[in-house]
């Protein structure tokens, strides 16, 4: 049995945040992480590029992650390789959820192979919101349970940043518009701060949960 019990990250770490647009954007979740960390010893990266999808990231793993030497490294990819191949997108590649399922797990691999040893998973965040949600349906589930999927085959520390999305949906009823996003895609401060709270608290970084250890 994998536990997620104890600190993920300790004093001395490096975590680097390796995802798409909702991880490089300046505002968002990663400066929460970087502000919640940094008492703790534990220096953040952000090494989002917009636009990513688990088989582009693989190109360029090399550079953003492994040679910067971190010792933990952040997974959370999806959103894009969910929409991809849909609607909009349609001229591209899809990338079905078995193939991101695997994706993640060639990441985690290959950053092994480099001697980084910490690595966590980030689903998708449920669901789109909006249009957003009108033009691509209810695509994420799959891709969900592929990343908790990964996590237990890599032995990663999963963050079920999905389930506390959908609890706040939840806590919302007949809610249509808005609700965490900013267009239907990209976090408003409030879902950055659900997300980034999910993750300290399932890293076992939080002031409370470690109080009591």
């Amino acid at each position: 049995m994998i536990t997620q019990e104890g600190p993920w990250l300790e004093k001395g770490d490096t975590l680097i945040c390796f995802g798409d647009s909702l991880t490089a954007t300046h505002s968002g979740y990663v400066s929460i992480l970087t502000g919640l960390l940094a008492p703790q010893g534990v220096k953040v990266i952000n090494a989002g590029r917009g636009g990513s999808k688990t088989p582009t990231a693989l190109t360029f793993l090399q550079a953003d992650v492994i040679d910067r030497k971190p010792t933990a490294v952040s997974i959370f990819l999806g959103a894009n390789d969910a929409a991809v191949g849909r609607g909009e997108w349609a001229d591209e590649p899809r990338v079905p959820p078995e193939v991101y399922g695997y994706n993640l797990r060639w990441i985690i691999h290959i950053c092994r192979l480099s001697g980084i040893k910490k690595f966590s998973i980030t689903p998708p965040l449920f669901r789109y919101e909006g249009d957003a949600y009108g033009r691509f349906g209810d695509v994420m589930r799959d891709y969900c349970l592929a990343a908790r999927e990964a996590a237990d085959d890599m032995r990663a520390r999963f963050v079920p940043a999905d389930a506390a999305f959908s609890e706040e949906w939840a806590r919302h009823p007949g809610h249509t518009g808005f609700l965490l996003t900013v267009e239907g895609v990209h976090l408003t401060d409030a879902g950055n701060k659900i997300l980034a709270s999910t993750m300290i608290r399932t890293w076992g970084c939080d002031r409370k949960r470690r109080a009591k250890s």
